[in-house]
């Protein structure tokens, strides 16, 4: 499938938010994405646990997934992307994130990771 590759995101918590990335072949032409599922989430850090519903055996993870969406699927363009109230609950600070791709095959790959800073909007304030 696709290399995986590193981008920082910026998220003003308050605003929408929304993001598109293109996967290319090794040849550079756009990878088809056609019936490939996508699924993304941000985190405070990898291994971010809920510690009060958690135990040693079986950890619950603390992570706020994105919306994801094929744009254009010829042309290997996908989205991530949260409203403007799934972002007002972010605290602001350093996160990380990734993408997961599951291909028509079924193989999961994850194309994309990075870290999202966030930031506390000024039309948050207007409300």
């Amino acid at each position: 499938m696709a290399i995986q590759y590193q981008v920082n995101i910026q998220v003003t918590s308050g605003c929408d938010f929304r993001q598109e990335f293109t996967l290319a072949n090794p040849d550079l032409t756009p990878m088809n994405l056609t019936g490939a599922v996508f699924k993304a989430a941000l985190a405070k850090h990898p291994e971010a646990v809920r510690a009060y519903l958690s135990t040693r055996d079986e950890p619950v993870y603390n992570f706020v997934p994105f919306t994801t969406s094929v744009v254009d699927g010829t042309g290997g363009v996908y989205s991530i992307a949260m409203s403007a109230a799934e972002t007002e609950k972010l605290h602001e600070g350093k996160y990380v994130y990734n993408v997961i791709v599951e291909d028509v095959n079924g193989t999961k790959t994850e194309v994309v990771s990075g870290l999202a800073f966030v930031e506390k909007g000024f039309a948050s304030l207007l409300t």
